[in-house]
């Protein structure tokens, strides 16, 4: 079968790195380390698994930080190299092991990727033991942390991949290009869980790309009334942030300064020497972009005392963290997997993402805006990257033969 590698080489990594801020897609070029290779379909490897068939895969941006050799070496221990992507996957069941009865043949799933304690067959470390299994110990054991970045499991950019039973979550009736979306959405379902608005709030949603669109959906589909502002850069991004739920779009740096600094009580500061800032601005900043402009831009405008909150897959970034501690600025990371508090219980941030789903939560945002088949894989990351030249949000794969 055909499947999307990533090949590790340390040395042609780094130069892309340089040579991809001026051609994003270097990476997956002739002298680059995306591959489209034949291999032998997955080995179910243990009763408790199954092999799946993917029919839609999504292209993150975590797999575009990789592509574009801009992700941080921090992450390398948690890889299993070579690897076929893709973690954002919805198919159907082909075959399983001796010891799975809730699961049938034909059966059609949304597959949580991450690869935990459970799905290793080890007792459960500490984080799992609490139920947050997104921050497992084992993940650096070098089989990989996640579906899509695992060497022994595939990926959905390959038509099989292989996936414990405990990864597996019933699809029903939820439309694919609406059930693709669910890994996203559970990134950004997890945040408001985790870091939700008090009633006294200011909100501001930084980016309009996936999560950040799915991010205010997220807001209202949880409870929030309040108003909420977010920026955009383009305009389709504008429309369907507005179709989401955001009161207010801004369009540019200096509209977010403007608006900022035109809450009550809010003023702006012009240092010679350092970033312009606001106090009194924003109380609650989500950063779905994770750029250094983009967190810039959050520490800048969150007030003294409020809270920013990274949400997605920041990398290595260099910024002034002055406003941190000089006006005691909460900054909190969120990684899609593991329980979140939900109406008095506490649950998978899977199971509570796809019931607002299947509720209906995110029909009529049409995300999914392209669709390609394997071997389109160099038109597929240059579409996924070139967001305004293509009008793309979501961008998936199609696998096949």
């Amino acid at each position: 079968m055909r499947a999307i590698r990533f090949h590790y080489r340390p040395i042609r990594y780094l130069a892309t790195r340089v040579a991809s801020r001026r051609l994003p897609g270097v990476g997956a070029g002739r002298f680059g380390f995306v591959r489209l290779d034949d291999v032998e379909r997955p080995v179910i490897p243990g009763p408790a698994w199954v092999r799946i068939e993917s029919r839609l895969s999504g292209i993150c941006g975590s797999d575009l930080d990789v592509i574009t050799a801009q992700d941080s070496f921090t992450l390398e221990p948690f890889g299993a190299y070579p690897f076929t992507f893709g973690h954002e996957i919805i198919g159907t069941v082909t075959d399983r092991g001796s010891g799975i009865d809730a699961w049938q043949v034909g059966d059609r799933v949304v597959v949580n990727p991450m690869l935990a304690c459970l799905q290793r067959g080890a007792q459960p470390c500490g984080a799992c033991a609490r139920g947050e299994y997104g921050l497992c110990r084992r993940v650096g054991d070098g089989s990989g942390s996640m579906i899509g970045f695992s060497s022994f499991t595939g990926g959905g950019w390959s038509r099989y991949l292989v996936a414990h039973e405990s990864q597996l979550h019933a699809q029903g009736d939820v439309p694919d290009e609406v059930a693709v979306l669910t890994d996203p959405f559970a990134s950004a379902a997890k945040a408001v869980l985790l870091e939700p608005p008090a009633a006294t709030d200011t909100v501001l949603v930084l980016g309009a790309g996936t999560i950040g669109i799915l991010l205010v959906r997220a807001l209202r589909l949880t409870g929030w009334s309040g108003a909420i502002a977010a920026s955009a850069r383009h305009a389709f991004q504008s429309d369907r942030v507005g179709l989401a739920g955001a009161d207010t779009v801004l369009r540019s740096e200096p509209e977010l300064f403007r608006w900022a600094e035109a809450l009550p009580g809010a003023r702006l500061y012009n240092p010679t020497l350092a970033p312009r800032f606001v106090e009194g601005g924003p109380s609650l900043v989500y950063d779905t972009v994770g750029t250094s402009s983009s967190l810039r831009q959050a520490l800048s405008l969150v007030r003294e005392g409020g809270r920013v909150v990274l949400v997605g897959a920041a990398g290595k970034i260099e910024t002034d963290w002055t406003r941190v501690w000089n006006r005691q600025i909460r900054v909190a990371g969120i990684f899609a997997y593991g329980r979140v508090p939900w109406q008095g219980a506490t649950r998978d941030i899977y199971d509570v993402s796809l019931e607002l789903i299947r509720a209906g939560g995110l029909d009529g945002l049409g995300l999914l805006t392209h669709v390609f088949e394997l071997e389109e894989y160099r038109d597929a990351i240059a579409v996924a990257l070139g967001k305004s030249a293509h009008d793309s949000i979501k961008v998936a794969f199609r696998p096949g033969e």
